[in-house]
């Protein structure tokens, strides 16, 4: 079990650094041709206000540690085996957790 988790996290990790760096490359082409044409770049602070991230990734660690708990619940009360337990409850309320973020960022979003 930890072999696949470490090998998961490594490929993962690398994966997420290449699409990180393909995007901040990406965005500084972008910026740099409309400063070039003497355009504001200011459209790229357009967007979700930064404390709703807060709110979200909150939400999410929640989640997942509420999915741990009850992963643990479900190992030691039923047949099933302890990678599939934790792992579907982990998504399970990770999951849940950013539904109800999206639903909850969508309300105060139409209420201002």
């Amino acid at each position: 079990m930890e072999g696949a988790l470490a090998i998961i996290f490594i490929f993962g990790g690398i994966t997420a650094i290449i699409i990180s760096l393909a995007y901040f490359r990406h965005r500084r082409i972008e910026r740099t041709a409309l400063i070039a044409a003497g355009k504001d770049a200011s459209i790229f602070e357009q967007g979700k206000p930064k404390h709703y991230l807060s709110l979200k990734y909150g939400m999410l660690l929640v989640g997942l540690a509420v999915g741990v708990i009850l992963g643990g619940v479900l190992e030691a009360n039923t047949m099933m085996p302890e990678e599939a337990a934790y792992l579907s409850m982990i998504l399970l309320w990770g999951g849940l957790s950013l539904i109800v973020f999206y639903g909850i960022h969508k309300k105060i979003m139409t209420d201002e």
